[in-house]
């Protein structure tokens, strides 16, 4: 099989709070993965695929904060819960998180 994403993805559990835009109710929730294109975590109902979100988050292990718009990719029903597991894209982020994101994934990598 072919693998087609573009960039390597880690498992990561930091918070991420999310709001779909225009301005809805922040959310919050975990993540499962993250690469520098994206992020991978859970929602609690249903958000149409091409959505922008504005995301808020923390990585935990590097203490290191940020923000940026997204659009979500990907929507699927969770089989175990009420929830859904969303793939989301990196539209707009600052150069330093991009940096950081960028360090702390290679860094993660090189330890395996």
């Amino acid at each position: 099989m072919i693998e087609r994403r573009r960039f390597v993805r880690i498992p990561e559990d930091s918070a991420i709070s999310y709001e779909v835009q225009p301005n809805t109710k922040i959310e919050e929730f975990l993540t499962r993965n993250i690469s520098q294109g994206g992020i991978c975590f859970f929602v609690h109902k249903f958000i149409p695929k091409d959505s922008h979100l504005k995301i808020k988050l923390s990585l935990k292990k590097i203490s290191f904060y940020f923000e940026a718009l997204v659009r979500l990719v990907w929507i699927k029903k969770d089989a175990h819960s009420e929830r859904y597991e969303i793939g989301v894209e990196f539209i707009n982020i600052p150069k330093e998180a991009t940096e950081h994101l960028i360090a702390y994934i290679t860094d993660i990598v090189e330890r395996k």
